[in-house]
């Protein structure tokens, strides 16, 4: 009995000094790990391991230095399965940076660094070249920086930057190379969709792909990616030429031919804020990053010609996908209806894209009231999409849960009035089968509109960015919108600025769009109405409108601004859905287009209501020229859920 005590004593005691050693190695570990060589620290929970100062940034593939820290859980020593989150721009590392998982501002619900560390991820926030300590404009003269500015998203330079991060950490075991996920919003959104459709691939300088390894040579790929807010072609985001169409991939020489129409008001506060925050090539000196000339050419107008078009178009298709051959790796998308510059057409170009490439592409899409100003981004909304996306991310990182099926769809409607009820999702097995209904109206007798020259604020108040901004810079906002100040002088009138105090004052303006603003009902001088028959019951518009119109047009360029209302019986309407379409000198024939979509309910009684304008600045810059369209006919057929109108 005494041996047997004494066999059990020292098995116990084997097991205590092996459970003593098992603590300290790990203790040892968590010590141990230091992502970038950054210590770490704990703090709400998880360990947080940021770059203290400018000598603590770490160097990517050209030199060029980064500021990015990481976030840890509160345990273990890794590999982890990691996440990339990146910010929007003008923005900087802290914008996803938080201390709960339920976070401090609208947008960091479910989606930031403390609530994915808690899960079990290790959490990448770096700040984008260009900006913040990234040699931003109050980092530029540091070391490394010189020509460290802005590439806005080009795969070639702000992907491969992720690559590098990403690389580095798997070779010091932070990382799981076979768990690696992106997501971001915005600016953040274009380079997640990008490095998808990148996915074990580098696109390099010249434009050619090579396979991805880590510094020490291991083989990468992306496993997930969820894109919020991002873009496949930034041409036909910023300049839309209304070729785009939701049944076909996204062409960049078709929506690069012919130019199209520059959404004035956007481009303008873009240019402001990179401008303004981030550092900006000088101009004519980087050919892939001339910013100040590309914003001059679109600010001057048509005719749109010469070397520095040229230039434009060209560099253009390295800033989205639709120079990346391939299909993607998983991915789920956000986009938003009312977003009125990054909006649902570009999420579903970006599927569209991947299915093209591969039917069988894992590939989903959420559409909803969210996104760029336009949108409402109502919270109820938002943390559904959210905590769709942590489940996608746990699915394909972890192999916990399933994500949406591949191919399908979930189209969330807009809610009107403000603060109603929110309707549950559409969902479908394919975007096509979201809506077999159309509502179909037309125009009955030929119609015009001229026009009527440079009116840069002749529709501001149906401007999505015009008064967003407070003060003195949504003052230069609208100065450079109407002409009165000069590019060149931004950083004269406003001085420098930081980027994680522009954060959360974009945040703040996110929440200020109110989509179901109503105006009255009057017919827009000027204009091209269609107006649609009484409803007899509700109809639920679910898609991309289409407008289909026999023209003609005298003149040299021009353009058709077409906007879809909601048109009550009381004489109120809504504004549902908008689009651009780039008219040529003295074309004639039929033409066709497609409005950036929604998903919006018509009551019975209402009336939709589609009108054609020659010009709807500060949205859209009005054409230089004196111009005449005329339509013999228009059709519009709407895309709706029900089968029988």
């Amino acid at each position: 009995m005494r041996r047997l005590w004494r066999v059990m004593g020292a098995v116990a005691a084997s097991a205590i000094a092996a459970s003593l050693a098992v603590v300290l190695d790990t203790a040892v570990a968590r010590a141990d790990v230091t992502p970038f060589g950054h210590a770490c620290t704990a703090q709400n929970g998880v360990r947080f391991c940021p770059t203290a100062d400018l000598g603590g940034r770490v160097a990517s593939w050209d030199g060029t230095p980064l500021d990015v820290d990481v976030t840890l859980p509160a345990t273990g020593s890794g590999p982890f399965p990691t996440i990339v989150i990146m910010h929007g721009l003008g923005e900087d590392k802290t914008a996803f940076e938080d201390t709960s998982a339920t976070g401090s501002q609208a947008l960091t619900y479910h989606y930031n660094t403390n609530y994915y560390a808690q899960r079990g991820y290790a959490v990448v926030t770096p700040t984008a070249r260009g900006f913040g300590n990234s040699c931003g404009s109050a980092s530029k003269t540091s070391a490394g920086c010189a020509a460290g500015w802005v590439h806005l998203d080009d795969a070639r330079y702000e992907a491969r930057d992720i690559q590098q991060l990403l690389g580095t950490l798997v070779d010091e075991g932070v990382a799981d190379p076979s768990a690696l996920g992106v997501t971001g919003i915005s600016y953040g959104g274009g380079t997640a969709a990008q490095l998808a459709f990148l996915n074990n691939r580098i696109e390099l300088p010249s434009g050619g792909f090579a396979p991805w390894t880590s510094p020490a040579g291991a083989p990468l790929h992306i496993a997930a990616s969820y894109p919020r807010w991002g873009w496949a072609d930034l041409a036909t985001a910023l300049v839309p030429n209304g070729r785009a169409t939701d049944t076909a991939p996204p062409s960049y020489a078709a929506d690069t031919s012919p130019v199209g129409v520059s959404k004035l008001s956007y481009t303008s506060f873009l240019y402001l804020i990179t401008d303004l925050l981030g550092q900006v090539a000088p101009a004519g000196t980087d050919p892939g990053a001339d910013l100040t000339t590309w914003y001059k050419t679109l600010l001057a107008g048509e005719p749109y010609s010469g070397s520095a078009v040229t230039g434009l178009v060209e560099a253009l298709k390295y800033k989205g996908t639709t120079g990346i051959p391939g299909a993607p790796t998983p991915m789920l998308i956000e986009n938003g209806w009312t977003d009125n510059l990054f909006g649902a057409q570009q999420g579903l170009a970006l599927f569209n894209q991947a299915r093209a490439a591969s039917p069988s592409a894992d590939v989903s899409l959420q559409l909803a009231d969210t996104g760029h100003p336009g949108a409402s981004n109502r919270s109820d909304v938002v943390d559904r999409l959210v905590d769709a996306g942590s489940a996608f991310f746990d699915a394909k990182l972890r192999g916990t849960g399933t994500g949406p099926a591949p191919g399908s769809v979930a189209l969330s409607p807009m809610s009107c009035p403000a603060g109603s009820a929110t309707p549950a999702p559409i969902t479908a097995a394919s975007w096509g089968a979201a809506h077999p209904g159309t509502l179909s109206f037309s125009l009955t007798l030929p119609q015009s509109t001229t026009s009527s020259g440079l009116n840069y604020l002749g529709q501001v108040g149906q401007d999505p960015v015009i008064g967003i901004l407070p003060g003195t810079v949504g003052d230069v906002l609208t100065g450079l919108v109407n002409g009165t100040v000069d590019p060149s002088s931004l950083l004269s009138i406003l001085g420098g600025g930081g980027s994680s105090q522009f954060g959360s004052l974009f945040s703040q303006a996110l929440q200020t769009s109110n989509p179901c603003a109503t105006s009255p009902a009057l017919i827009q001088p000027n204009s091209i109405v269609v107006l649609g028959p009484a409803l007899t019951h509700a109809d639920t518009l679910a898609g991309m409108p289409q407008v289909t119109a026999s023209i003609q047009h005298t003149g040299p360029d021009g353009q058709l601004d077409a906007r879809l209302w909601d048109v009550s019986p009381t004489g109120t309407q809504i504004l549902v859905s908008r689009g651009l379409y780039r008219v040529t000198a003295n074309q004639s024939g039929t033409i066709g287009f497609q409005l950036d979509g929604n998903a919006y309910t018509f009551a019975a009684g209402h009336r939709p209501k589609l009108e054609l304008l020659s010009s709807d600045g500060p949205y859209a810059r009005p054409s230089n020229g004196i111009s005449t369209t005329f339509a013999l006919t228009v059709t519009a057929k709407l895309p709706i859920v029900q089968t029988a109108p």
